[in-house]
């Protein structure tokens, strides 16, 4: 599900109906931290729940994966117990592919996060693109452009970097 969907369905049910929440609006961090608080609750709800869903999915079937490897039994063979050798052996070997499309959600929570800060009027960059676009600023438009590829190819060097940490075998030797 979209992530304009999923917010527009928080701010109706949490927002008009239970009246938990303010429906837009921010509030600096440094003015209140419960009033900040409380304005980016269901924004980050909204852009972090489809990739929760997809992360946990690869990464479950990453472990189921690793779980039927013969490393496994043979640890298990020579005594060790089952939470070692998941938590220490297992979990390092499947957290690879999860941090790969973690990496890939992470790139498109930045174009869902243009939609989500108009919906909760949220200024950001999504909200300097969207006014930019509008006024046909084009110098801002390639800035917000360039800024927003050096972050994504930031990103994936953070994400081959943590790769190759958590797996030896992908490392340049």
């Amino acid at each position: 599900m979209p992530a304009f969907l999923i917010a527009l369905g928080l701010v109706i049910v949490f927002a008009i109906n239970l009246g938990w929440f303010k429906p837009t609006g921010f509030v600096q961090l440094t003015d209140s931290f419960s009033g900040w608080l409380s304005s980016i609750t269901l924004p980050v709800i909204a852009l972090s729940l489809g990739g929760i869903a997809g992360v946990s999915q690869q990464i479950r079937g990453s472990m189921l994966d690793a779980l039927r490897q013969d490393y496994v039994r043979t640890l298990q063979s020579r005594g060790l117990n089952r939470r070692t050798v998941v938590m220490q052996h297992v979990l390092r070997n499947a957290a690879g592919p999860g941090l790969a499309v973690l990496g890939v959600h992470f790139v498109g929570l930045l174009g869902g996060a243009v939609i989500i800060e108009q919906i909760f009027a949220i200024p950001g960059m999504g909200q300097v693109a969207v006014t930019a676009t509008s006024q046909g600023d084009i110098p801002l438009v390639m800035g917000l452009v360039i800024a927003t590829a050096i972050l994504v190819v930031i990103l994936n060097l953070f994400v081959d970097l943590a790769q190759g940490w958590l797996n030896p075998k992908v490392r340049l030797s």
